[in-house]
């Protein structure tokens, strides 16, 4: 029976700690292995897993949230989801600092994703982690192993919606986003990533996606695409002029140049739009040399003319002579 007991905290870990106070193995210290507890089991449901208070205007000791949460779900006849967050978070004094990395393997969706949320509950402010939400809730609960120190709540679950209708309002308040203030450093000789990464934006369509600015001193594209240095050989069909004033007048853009309507449906691809600039360049420097090869042909006309005009007045004058 006392073998029973000692072990009872592992056992309830490990079968979950729904609706009862949070099941806990202190594994050395403030390192622990914890089932947390969950206020509403229910699907369509957000909610907020307060990690510790955070400084509010008032001086405060030492908070504190570094470890993992797992958040799972999934059986014969419900959907599988995994959701894992790596927390790194402290509030003490009269700052707070907190950082958030997540692995999110939802088997149907890709927007649900952990997040740093500040609330107030009960009248202390808490730095708090967002669950990931979609329909079916995390019915085989969460789970947290790392160091968590709080001078208030810890690792409490709070849903403050179901189904659309606001819950807890009486308790939990001013939810907001938390923006992380850590810096992450890698020191490593390479860096791999297999899939699409993802900045600014939570559904990269391309290897790398970026929604914002990207500032670099130096971009070097590799491209497939043929230089068109054909245009300089012999074989090569010049479009005149007119038949680009004809193209540019019923489709208002250069031949083989995306329209702004195609441009701002597809984006700008710069390795095929610098290669087709050049091309124009290269087609506008033929042109240009046509037009110098008339204005020659032209000029020598004028100043043949000028000597036979010259020769005409010099003989005129010698028969008036």
């Amino acid at each position: 029976m006392r073998n029973t007991l000692r072990h009872l905290p592992v056992l309830l870990l490990l079968i979950g700690g729904v609706g009862v106070t949070n099941a806990q193995t202190t594994l050395h210290g403030n390192y622990k292995a914890v089932t947390i507890a969950m206020d509403r089991n229910v699907a369509y449901a957000k909610t907020l897993i307060l990690l510790h208070e955070m400084y509010n205007g008032s001086l405060l000791s030492t908070n504190y949230a570094v470890g993992s949460i797992m958040a799972i779900r999934g059986s014969t006849s419900t959907y599988q989801r995994l959701n894992v967050a790596d927390i790194r978070s402290s509030s003490a004094y009269n700052t707070t600092s907190a950082s958030l990395s997540s692995f999110d393997g939802d088997a149907y969706g890709s927007t649900a994703v952990w997040a740093l949320k500040t609330c107030m509950y009960n009248g202390k402010k808490y730095l708090a982690l967002h669950v990931p939400y979609l329909a079916g809730q995390h019915m085989l609960g969460y789970h947290f192993v790392g160091w968590i120190k709080s001078t208030g709540e810890t690792l409490k679950t709070v849903t403050y919606e179901v189904e659309g209708v606001p819950q807890n309002q009486d308790v939990l308040t001013d939810i907001a986003d938390y923006t992380p203030n850590m810096a992450e450093n890698h020191l490593a000789g390479r860096l791999l990533v297999s899939g699409n990464v993802g900045i600014g934006t939570t559904d990269p369509q391309a290897k790398l996606a970026v929604e914002g600015n990207i500032l670099a001193k130096e971009v070097k594209v590799k491209t497939d695409i043929a230089v068109p240095d054909y245009v300089f050989g012999e074989d090569y069909q010049l479009s005149t002029l007119a038949e680009v004033e004809a193209y540019v007048k019923e489709h208002k853009h250069l031949p083989e140049i995306p329209s702004a309507a195609d441009i701002k449906k597809d984006g700008l691809n710069l390795a095929e739009m610098n290669l087709l600039l050049l091309k124009k360049v290269e087609e506008l420097t033929l042109h240009l040399l046509k037009e110098r090869r008339a204005r020659e042909a032209v000029e020598n006309r004028l100043d043949s003319i000028d000597t036979a005009i010259q020769l005409f007045r010099i003989h005129e004058v010698i028969a008036n002579k």
